[in-house]
């Protein structure tokens, strides 16, 4: 009889190890991103496994040290929440599969750099877990120089705000470079509508030249 309970045991804990054992992470449990001002991003965190089976993996938010002023959205392969929660349960990842966890941040015109700390762990075991970071800094440190800048882009309520040069047109690319919008200035801001426009990544150009990646989300 003892000798059956120590093989139960001795085998759970064996099955709890090798979950632990064969997660992966890529790029790696640490992921690093440039913000740009004024413009979203996505930052992604892929987490895989090879076990024979379907795994189901939570996340859990421990620390953030971002300043309260940036807008950051939390998805996973499933799901997109409102804002940062605090967790969130993946479905099963299949054998050999992977899941993912992005972040979308836009940190709009307050510069700084700041810290997702996660604990990602098999769902209801969270003493099993691994730590996974994500570390932002914008590209521009300091108010002036954003106080000096004559354009700006960035998405709001589904649309891209554009501020700049009233005379010319603004482009929308999709990122292999097909042309998929252009409009006419006719003031120092103008928006466009992205409802038609499935989520992922754009290119915005200015009339001056410049380019934006605007980031729809899901």
């Amino acid at each position: 009889m003892l000798k059956s309970i120590f093989s139960i045991v001795f085998f759970a804990t064996a099955a709890v190890s090798v979950l632990a054992q064969n997660y992966t992470f890529d790029p790696g449990s640490e992921v690093y991103g440039t913000l740009e001002m004024d413009m979203y991003t996505e930052h992604y965190m892929y987490i895989g496994h090879d076990l024979q089976d379907s795994a189901y993996i939570t996340w859990r938010l421990v620390e953030n040290t971002c300043p309260e002023e940036w807008d950051i959205q939390a998805c996973d392969y499933q799901h997109c929440y409102t804002g940062l929660p605090n967790y969130g349960d993946m479905n099963g990842v299949a054998a050999g599969g992977q899941g993912y966890l992005r972040m979308i941040v836009n940190p709009f015109t307050t510069p700084g750099l700041g810290m997702l700390h996660f604990l990602i762990y098999p769902t209801g075991e969270p003493l099993n877990y691994t730590d996974a970071f994500y570390y932002f800094s914008t590209t521009v440190l300091n108010t002036e120089v954003i106080s000096g800048q004559s354009e700006s882009a960035f998405i709001h309520s589904n649309e891209i705000v554009y501020s700049g040069p009233i005379s010319g047109e603004l482009f929308l690319y999709s990122v292999s470079g097909k042309r998929l919008y252009s409009v006419a200035m006719n003031s120092q801001t103008e928006r466009i509508s992205l409802e038609s426009f499935p989520a992922g990544v754009y290119i915005l150009q200015s009339p001056t030249g410049k380019t934006f990646r605007i980031a729809k989300p899901l």
